[in-house]
């Protein structure tokens, strides 16, 4: 009970009191395009420390984050542009 208890903890508590922490510093769209290169930094790791092998739908789902990322930090920064 006592190693639930601790994992419940460290992996939902601490991360939530962490990007509530960095919402306030870095403001919401921000955050929400760090957050979202996730899943990229996620494919590397399992390939780098789990061997996992890196195929074609990976190499897709990657360019697709990456793009929308750029898309959406594009879209942003041109509307907070005083005209």
């Amino acid at each position: 009970m006592g190693t639930c208890l601790l994992m419940a903890v460290f992996t939902t508590v601490v991360p939530s009191l962490l990007v509530s922490a960095g919402l306030k510093r870095v403001g919401s769209s921000n955050v929400a395009i760090i957050s979202s290169v996730g899943p990229i930094v996620t494919i590397f790791q399992a390939w780098y420390f789990l061997g996992e092998p890196f195929g074609w739908q990976q190499a897709i789902g990657t360019v697709l984050v990456v793009a929308g990322v750029l898309w959406v930090s594009k879209k942003t920064t041109q509307q907070t542009k005083p005209a």
